[in-house]
């Protein structure tokens, strides 16, 4: 009699094997859980927050704004600083920028895009600077100070090295210099006021910066751009399209160009013709 084969557990019927093949499929190509959508209540939990935090930044950012178009120590502030690096960099010096963790990478950014203005600027890291980093600070730059507490200990330990010649400013949340720790014993200091409207942990149940680094960043390009605009006038787009033709910047600027001129050609080919 033949034997049953797919009565032995090494062979299950075909058809089983078929509908486990099946649900093997379904199982490795469905989501372990169904995708968000607006209407779900955890996409629409999401969807505040992410709303919550954009509209954040733009209350901060309108806020400081306000500050910069009505408060005569934050304009004050902006005039004096613009016209520190503008001097500076006249001079052959350049605008050290140093900052501490987050305000750190802002400091970077702020470099970044002065160098891209043709400004001169470098930054300092605080623990290097006391390991001998500080040769790189000249009789001819200024010092910029990035801290939301200003009192961070690492620039205030650093500050008892920098010379009293050198000029200091700082981007902080303070409002007066009497205030802040860090430029209060500096008879010529410099404040760029950055504060933010409310705590982060208010806004958000966490101290994590980010409010305070986004108004931060933007009083930097503040600074850099108006610095360029004092320094090259008209020509700072030219400035900028020299110090940066990589990228889809530099490929955009190079197809303007290159429109220019094929038109420019063209032009003249017609008035000799």
């Amino acid at each position: 009699m033949a034997s049953i084969m797919y009565n032995s557990p090494e062979s299950p019927p075909s058809d089983m094997q078929s509908s486990h093949g099946v649900k093997r499929r379904r199982s490795e190509s469905a989501p372990l859980t169904p995708p968000l959508a607006p209407n779900d209540p955890e996409g629409a939990r999401i969807l505040s927050r992410g709303v919550h935090v954009l509209s954040t930044a733009a209350t901060a950012l309108s806020q400081v704004t306000i500050l910069y178009q009505s408060d005569h120590v934050a304009r004050n502030g902006l005039l004096r600083a613009v016209e520190c690096a503008t001097r500076v960099n006249e001079a052959g010096g350049k605008l050290i920028i140093c900052g501490v963790g987050k305000s750190g990478l802002v400091a970077r950014k702020m470099v970044a895009t002065m160098k891209s203005l043709g400004l001169g600027s470098s930054f300092l890291h605080a623990a290097e600077a006391i390991h001998g980093d500080l040769g790189d600070i000249r009789p001819t730059d200024a010092l910029l100070f990035i801290s939301f507490s200003g009192k961070t200990p690492e620039l205030l330990h650093l500050l008892h090295h920098v010379p009293q010649s050198t000029p200091i400013m700082a981007i902080t949340a303070h409002t007066k210099v009497a205030e802040c720790p860090i430029l209060r014993d500096r008879l010529d200091a410099i404040l760029l006021p950055a504060p933010i409207h409310e705590p982060e942990e208010v806004s958000f149940g966490v101290c994590a910066p980010t409010t305070s680094t986004t108004v931060a960043i933007a009083i930097g390009d503040m600074l850099a751009l108006t610095v360029a605009e004092a320094m090259h006038r008209e020509e700072t787009r030219g400035v900028f399209q020299k110090n940066h033709p990589g990228g889809a910047i530099g490929a955009r600027v190079q197809g303007k160009e290159g429109h220019a001129e094929e038109s420019t050609k063209r032009k003249k080919n017609k008035t000799t013709s």
